[in-house]
């Protein structure tokens, strides 16, 4: 397990070198969406007037922000689970070259395979708190369809630093942290049947 400190746009080589486990922050711009975002681009090919080639770091986030005059605060980033956008997942990763996709829990086979196929990792939110998270924005650099969608949907833009730490649970490689402790667990439980000569044990 490693510990990195990224500057964002991230290149190809970057997320190449990482592996389930490692330690991210990053610094640059990152992006916002959910699943109006992902519904319009795969389904209806609209994407907002954004550089993906700049933008290619994607937060799955619901955040809570306040206008204090005409500038944009976040107050908490509240990230969402990734497992939710599973369908559009491949195709998001394709069509706008993510390099790295931050959120909660993780994502599934097509995506997996995906991200093994052009270069992109899943980077789990863990233990933060979205108050804190929130600190580390620099500034609010723009945002899309805030009055069609509202706050909780529009697209931010944000120019953040030291953001993170987040673990890497999917790499390149075709690995899953998830399924990794889902297995060791699983082990462990029959290890422990055995040792307690526990034939039948239910529980909620």
């Amino acid at each position: 397990m490693a510990t990195q400190r990224l500057t964002l746009p991230l290149s190809e080589a970057d997320v190449r070198r990482l592996h389930i486990g490692d330690v991210v922050n990053l610094d640059g711009l990152i992006y916002t969406c959910r699943s109006l975002f992902q519904i319009d681009v795969v389904e209806q090919d609209v994407l907002p007037p954004m550089d993906f080639d700049k933008l290619n770091v994607m937060l799955h986030m619901g955040g809570i922000m306040k206008q204090v005059d005409e500038k944009w605060i976040p107050v908490s980033l509240l990230g969402t689970s990734s497992i939710r956008f599973e369908k559009l997942g491949p195709e998001i990763i394709k069509k706008l070259n993510v390099r790295a996709v931050i959120g909660k829990s993780t994502m599934g086979e097509q995506t997996m395979k995906a991200m093994k196929a052009h270069g992109c990792v899943h980077l789990a939110w863990g233990a933060l708190i979205g108050n804190i998270l929130a600190e580390k924005v620099i500034r609010v650099v723009d945002v899309y369809n805030l009055d069609e969608l509202g706050a909780l949907e529009a697209t931010w833009i944000f120019e953040v630093e030291n953001f993170g730490p987040f673990i890497v649970d999917i790499d390149t490689h075709g690995n899953n942290l998830f399924d990794r402790v889902n297995e060791d667990v699983a082990n462990r439980f029959k290890e422990a049947y055995e040792e307690y000569d526990i034939s039948d044990f239910n529980y909620t």
